[in-house]
């Protein structure tokens, strides 16, 4: 399965070691930048991986950056994308889950309990992401396509 990834310089270190991680585990990671801890700004990353997302050059995406919420607020922005922020292992199913993510969205620079969140959690919450089916619900099946009569709409 192809995976595009991307990060600003918060998040490059961290983009870095998960793309070996993912490549260990047979997925095809597709690495968009940033590729130095150099500052630079999140929407140029993000944008790369929405659009090979939108194209299906990639099944899914991930992205990371300071609080995550930059890349989203950007990702969201493209027709066809469901840009979820994770921010724990619950997140991580449900944006799956109920409302069929296709790229997750992760920070770099969140402190919990004065800690930030370890590398290996980060890891976790995709690999959650990753294995999590859609619902079959009516009700969030419905609610997709709220979405996407908004996206004919108004994009």
């Amino acid at each position: 399965m192809n995976l595009a990834i991307a990060s600003d310089h918060t998040g490059f270190e961290i983009k870095k070691n998960l793309v070996k991680k993912l490549n260990n585990e047979g997925y095809n990671v597709i690495d968009f930048g940033c590729y130095s801890d150099e500052s630079c700004d999140y929407p140029d990353y993000a944008i790369k991986v929405s659009k090979a997302v939108q194209r299906k050059d990639a099944k899914f995406g991930i992205l990371i950056c300071g609080s995550g919420i930059g890349m989203s607020i950007v990702a969201n922005k493209f027709k066809g994308i469901r840009a979820g922020l994770c921010f724990s292992e619950e997140t991580a199913k449900l944006i799956a889950e109920h409302n069929f993510a296709n790229i997750i969205c992760l920070p770099a620079r969140i402190k919990v309990c004065g800690e930030n969140i370890s590398e290996d959690k980060l890891y976790l919450w995709i690999k959650i992401w990753l294995t999590t089916s859609n619902s079959t619900e009516d009700r969030h099946i419905n609610r997709i396509k709220k979405i996407e009569l908004l996206e004919k709409e108004i994009l």
